[in-house]
């Protein structure tokens, strides 16, 4: 695997922090803003950690097929986040409402970390990148949680 040139880190880098920043704004709509619409605030907020969490797993699922095993071990186990992500969704909207749901997102994105972190798979250099944006996206997450008890 080639190295990445500092041009395609630093947009990695930018790319990564934009899309942590729905996070923080979603968290601090539903801090701020009124019912009923602080709770639309909160499912969008859950809407999209399924999709970024569907985005997580769509990286795993590129790096399997780069680079065939004999085990398709990688591939199969790279759909769990995004089942994961998906999963939760009717259940904290429509099944079982409450703040808990974020503290399962936050749990399910330290996982896909985790995952990463210990991958081969992924390129030493970007690794950094992950631990930082996962850090908001969980902090985030956790604050989703903290709002919606402490809050609504």
């Amino acid at each position: 695997m080639t190295d990445a040139s500092p041009s395609f880190r630093r947009t990695a880098l930018l790319l990564s922090g934009a899309g942590a920043l729905p996070f923080i704004g979603l968290v601090i709509a539903m801090a701020i803003l009124e019912a009923p619409t602080n709770s639309t605030a909160g499912l969008w907020l859950q809407t999209y950690a399924a999709v970024i969490l569907s985005f997580l797993g769509g990286i795993r699922w590129g790096t399997a097929i780069a680079a065939p095993s004999s085990s398709p071990l990688p591939l199969a186990i790279s759909v769990l986040p995004a089942l994961a992500g998906w999963a939760m969704l009717p259940l904290a909207i429509i099944l079982q409402p409450g703040p808990n749901w974020y503290l399962g997102y936050a749990l399910a994105f330290a996982l896909q970390l985790a995952w990463d972190w210990r991958s081969a798979a992924v390129p030493a250099w970007f690794k950094p990148i992950r631990l930082g944006v996962s850090l908001v996206v969980i902090s985030s997450l956790i604050g989703a949680w903290a709002v919606q008890t402490y809050l609504f």
